[in-house]
């Protein structure tokens, strides 16, 4: 499965009306909430990754087509903008337009270094994103891999509508750090984080099976699960079990039962 997280939210509806009537009748709407933010949290990560890596690769080749890129300087520390202008549609049927800007103080890969991203008129889908991220190289954990500590806070708005987003993730790079080659590249990613949804209630999310992404091979997350919610109106989320597709199981709690949602789409499909 590909392309998970980074945290912005599509302007078009999740589910079908039918669908998302039974869905929502078992999750209530702020869980519903949350497993939007959720799938689309992975939606930075080429962004992020085109101000923080040094290699020569052109990452810009993964990003829109429209998106133009330019740095302040081709040394670090440095800011690089990616300008989608008045938009254009991405790889995964999405508009953006707008600015995302992207402060970095290093090479991302050596311990103590940071990224900041924070967003100019920035928008998916006619929703429009506002707040930040930032990272740090936190260094190598117990089993010799790079861990960077991810912090967001993510506002997003369609002008009716308002969910917010606070959350803290920690990417371990389980593979592919020592080539420029992003085809081995793996990572690993854990966390938790709470949400507030359009009935004002905090929800909690946490990630209790690791979120497995390959970027260089597949667009969404292979595999991983997330629990959303309550124990009575929340979800799980469970992105697969490392098949490269864009689908994904959403398991309500209250009665088990399952649907599976397109990961570009955001709509239930059975």
């Amino acid at each position: 499965m590909k392309k998970i997280f980074y945290f912005v939210f599509a302007a078009s509806t999740l589910f079908n009306l039918a669908s998302c009537n039974k869905f929502n009748e078992e999750t209530q709407s702020d869980s519903e909430d949350v497993l939007k933010m959720e799938m689309d949290e992975n939606d930075f990560f080429k962004e992020e990754e085109i101000a923080s890596n040094p290699c020569s690769f052109d990452f810009a080749s993964l990003l829109a087509p429209c998106a133009v890129i330019t740095e302040s300087s081709s040394t670090f520390p440095k800011t690089v903008t990616i300008d989608y202008g008045t938009g254009c549609v991405g790889q995964n049927g999405r508009t953006k337009k707008g600015k995302i800007i992207i402060n970095v103080s290093g090479d991302m890969r050596v311990a103590g270094n940071t990224r900041s991203l924070t967003f100019e008129n920035f928008y998916i889908n006619d929703v429009k994103i506002e707040g930040s991220r930032n990272a740090e190289n936190i260094g190598l954990n117990n089993v010799g891999n790079m861990v960077v500590k991810i912090t967001g806070d993510i506002t997003a708005s369609n002008g009716e509508l308002t969910r917010s987003r606070s959350f803290t993730r920690y990417r371990e790079w389980i593979s592919g750090i020592s080539t420029c080659d992003i085809s081995d590249d793996e990572f690993h990613v854990t966390g938790s984080g709470t949400a507030i949804g359009r009935r004002g209630i905090e929800i909690p999310h946490v990630i209790t099976e690791k979120i497995v992404l390959k970027p260089g091979q597949c667009n969404y997350p292979l595999s991983g699960i997330v629990d959303i919610g309550s124990e009575n109106r929340g979800v799980i989320l469970n992105f697969g079990n490392g098949i490269c597709d864009n689908i994904a199981e959403a398991t309500t709690k209250r009665r088990n039962k399952t649907y599976q949602i397109d990961l570009d789409t955001r709509r239930i499909i059975q």
